[in-house]
């Protein structure tokens, strides 16, 4: 039996399926041709026809009949090999007639031409063949001569099977749950990694300056007890709302830490003569908690956007002798009316002192070539940091240094500087730190 065989890529399919294909193959795939000879006519020929069953056509003479009365190239071995002979009636002694048990020959049919054959055992001649129109189909099958026993013809079997084809059927099958059992461990293997790696993202500080672990501001920062946040932020919300609506002197004082030293421009912005009444738009609370320098005191900031500050002024609260808590008033005042940013647009080299909000930063706003010899601060002088500044300290100076030690990445501070604007060619207007309060290696605090 020939068979085609197949190269099969198995992903892990079931097991089962793959069997039942590879079997049905190798039953039904047998010989493509099958030689086959007609019993009316003797003739042999090819058919394609496999199943037992099914109706079979001659060729030569159009005689159709079931598959298993064409006789093959088996049972009849003679029949291309020896001529066709048909019992010939012998001459009695003494009389002309046959003895009805004898058959007698007819006669030939009108255009067909007699032969002369010899015996096959006497050598003399015989009577020619009858036409093949004469004979039955039992007689155009027999040949002359006694042929070799030929086993009956019997339908192959495909119930038992041989034995290589159980072994290669039990070799598909273990390769099949090998390869399953790899892909299974190979994923479940895969996955137990993922879980148990831990996940890192890699960060990329491009930047000159050495991180400390644990700032001076810091570690004075720990010294302080938390402040109450919830506390906080509810005397935020009555005294701002208690400043807006006040309509003496005597109520916007009481709500501001130091009153006496900033009574002027309280009621310059608030009091009766202002010159346009503000109105609150909105009042919440900005996430984190900025490190005071050089105390290192962790204080909430607010936000508060007036109908006169729409970018927002940033607001804290201070503590008094009688440990009330008031609005630091120099920081709302500043941002409020937006002093940053009126200073940098005067003439000059005039150096002022303001309260600011910084950030470390990489200065990448300022040329290449200064950031060696500056370290830049990203500074907050609204709400929203709009619009935004840097400001730039000497690295080789006192307060250099002491900017380098106390202030860390990611870490917002607040702080009072003595700044200068700085004549470069950047992306952001810049500005030079010539003094911090409270730096004692600065010098000139207040």
């Amino acid at each position: 039996m020939r068979g085609e065989i197949y190269s099969v890529v198995i992903f892990a399919q079931p097991v089962r399926g793959l069997l039942a294909h590879a079997l049905d193959f190798f039953m039904n795939h047998p010989s493509t041709t099958a030689s086959l000879i007609c019993p009316a006519c003797g003739q042999a020929f090819l058919t394609m026809q496999q199943s037992m069953a099914g109706v079979t056509r001659c060729p030569h003479c159009a005689h159709s009949a079931p598959r298993t009365e064409f006789g093959t190239q088996a049972r009849v071995v003679g029949v291309q090999q020896v001529r066709r002979r048909v019992a010939q009636m012998q001459p009695w002694q003494g009389g002309d007639m046959a003895p009805a048990s004898q058959p007698t020959t007819p006669a030939a049919a009108p255009g067909v031409t007699r032969w002369p054959v010899a015996d096959a055992v006497t050598g003399q001649p015989q009577a020619a063949p009858l036409a093949r129109t004469f004979l039955q189909p039992s007689q155009a099958l027999m040949p002359v001569g006694e042929l070799p026993p030929v086993a009956e013809f019997t339908m192959p079997s495909y119930s038992g099977g041989s034995s290589w084809k159980g072994a290669f059927i039990l070799l598909v099958f273990m390769i099949v749950c090998a390869v399953s059992a790899w892909f299974w461990w190979e994923q479940s293997s895969a996955s137990d990694l993922m879980d148990a790696a831990p996940v890192t993202e890699p960060t990329v500080v491009p930047e000159i300056r050495p991180a400390q672990s644990v700032t001076q501001t810091e570690s004075r920062a720990a010294t302080f007890p938390p402040p109450d946040e919830a506390a906080i932020a509810a005397d935020v919300k009555a005294l701002v709302s208690e400043l807006v609506a006040a309509d003496t002197a005597e109520r916007r004082a009481d709500c501001i830490h130091e009153a006496e030293k900033h009574g002027a421009e309280i009621e310059a912005l608030f009091g009766a003569g202002a010159e346009e009444k503000i109105e609150l738009r909105l009042l919440a609370r900005i996430p984190g908690l900025p490190l005071v320098l050089p105390t290192g005191q962790p204080v909430p900031i607010f936000k508060v956007v007036t109908t006169r500050c729409a970018n927002g002024a940033l607001i804290r609260l201070e503590s008094g002798a009688d440990g009330k808590r008031r609005i630091h008033w120099p920081l709302f005042h500043e941002t409020h009316e937006a002093k940053l940013v009126a200073f940098l647009k005067q003439p000059g080299e005039e150096a002022a002192w303001l309260h600011l909000g910084l950030r470390p930063s990489h200065g990448l706003d300022i040329p290449a070539a200064l950031r060696s010899k500056y370290l830049t601060f990203d500074i907050q002088a609204s709400a929203t940091g709009e619009p935004r500044f840097v400001a730039c300290v000497e690295r080789d100076t006192p307060l250099g240094r002491f900017l380098d030690r106390e202030t860390d990445w990611g870490r917002a501070y607040l702080s009072r500087l003595l700044v200068r604007r700085l004549d470069v060619e950047a992306d952001t207007p810049c500005m030079v730190v010539i003094d911090c309060e409270g730096a004692q290696e600065g010098g000139g605090t207040r």
